[in-house]
């Protein structure tokens, strides 16, 4: 069975660095996998309590981490092709 992790709380304190750079508004935007303006309103609600969206927040926050050791798809295959 388990236990819960305070994954709500953590987003909010110790990973909350991680998170804004991770969610930073101008990295989403360059990226342009995600709906920017969206992620950020659901990040603000949860940052103040609003709403809990810890889980639909992790999954971003994976893709984005994910992302971010592998590196855009787009910028790859330029690299295979001597573009970059």
């Amino acid at each position: 069975m388990g236990f819960g992790i305070p994954l709500d709380s953590w987003l909010r304190g110790p990973l909350r660095e991680w998170v804004e750079e991770l969610l930073a508004p101008g990295r989403l935007h360059r990226e342009g996998f995600l709906n920017a303006a969206l992620v950020r309103e659901k990040w603000t609600e949860h940052l103040s309590g609003k709403k809990n969206w810890q889980y639909h927040l992790w999954d971003v926050l994976m893709f984005q981490a994910w992302l971010a050791e592998v590196g855009s798809p787009a910028r790859q295959s330029c690299a295979v092709e001597g573009v970059v």
